[in-house]
């Protein structure tokens, strides 16, 4: 009966023990796939942005510079309908809430000087509504 017990004890201690360890494994591993599967999207997005870039300067430097402009204001509206999300981002620190408002402010001074209309209607209507709407909190 004692020796039962004690297996039975055994048994649990180790079972307790594997399921800790492998908890911090699968944690471990997922926080290092976590990470590079962020840092893997930033450079993706970069390197796209270089390659946007480039397109822009060659339309410039070559004397095409509505398309060059084209290509930039386009780029812009893109990266202002990332500031309109659904619900709020959660966890922004008051840095970035300060530069995306200034952002949206800077850009709205901009098309008030500089109005566009693009070939996207929908797209169009959501940097309306970023212009519109409350500075970020």
């Amino acid at each position: 009966m004692m020796r039962k017990r004690k297996s039975i004890v055994g048994l649990s201690l180790a079972f307790l023990v594997g399921g800790v360890v492998g908890l911090a494994i699968g944690g471990y591993g997922s926080f290092r796939l976590g990470r590079s599967g962020i840092i893997d999207e930033c450079l993706y997005k970069d390197a796209r942005a270089i390659q946007s870039h480039v397109v822009i300067l060659k339309h410039l430097r070559t004397g095409k510079t509505g398309q060059g402009i084209e290509l930039l204001e386009a780029q812009l509206d893109d990266g202002l309908i990332l500031f309109d999300p659904w619900e709020p981002y959660p966890r922004l620190t008051d840095r970035t809430i300060s530069e995306i408002n200034k952002a949206i402010r800077e850009s709205k001074e901009y098309r008030s000087a500089n109005p566009r209309q693009s070939n996207r209607p929908f797209v169009d209507k959501m940097v309306t509504n970023v212009f519109s709407r409350e500075p970020y909190k």
